[in-house]
């Protein structure tokens, strides 16, 4: 399995995890697609007029990409934010695929205008290999808001099946 992925510490008591999580103004949304360009070209179009292509099912030998959208950073005093992420990809078994920490989803960036929801810059892709077993993985984020100090959980699930 070939990926960019990153850490979600464990062992920590943490409420139930979901792909969408809040504190404050700040929060995330995690989404999976099997076409990154045509969800940027969606994102980046006149109000995001069409529908992105997020999944949450893939094939073997395909490649997914792994976004957090978000909305609400704290900006440091010269007006620029520092969200980043680590993410963690665990297998159908159990078992740690891929960790990749730091992730820069929006650094050195105005907040976006209005409370605007945005895209992060980077993603985490995952490439499933053909001897790869079928069956849900988990695509772990930890993103944090280094300014005001908040880091936020989410979890996304992918099924890999039979010849989809």
């Amino acid at each position: 399995m070939i990926l960019s992925a990153y850490l979600l510490l464990a062992g920590a008591a943490v409420p139930e995890i979901s792909d969408f999580a809040r504190q404050g103004e700040f929060a995330v949304q995690q989404i999976i697609t099997d076409d990154a360009a045509a969800l940027l070209r969606e994102w980046n179009g006149p109000d995001h007029a069409g529908r992105p292509p997020i999944i949450d099912r893939i094939g073997r030998e395909k490649v997914v990409d792994s976004f957090i959208v978000f909305t609400g950073c704290t900006p440091n005093p010269v007006n620029q934010c520092n969200v980043t992420a680590d993410f963690t990809l665990i297998g159908p078994q159990g078992q740690v695929y891929a960790r990749h920490r730091d992730t820069e989803l929006w650094v050195g960036k105005a907040p976006p205008a209005g409370g605007a929801l945005t895209l992060s810059d980077a993603s985490l892709g995952i490439f499933i290999d053909p001897e790869d077993p079928t069956g849900d993985y988990v695509v772990r984020a930890r993103v944090t808001d280094h300014v005001a100090g908040i880091t936020l959980r989410t979890e996304k699930r992918l099924t890999v099946v039979e010849g989809d």
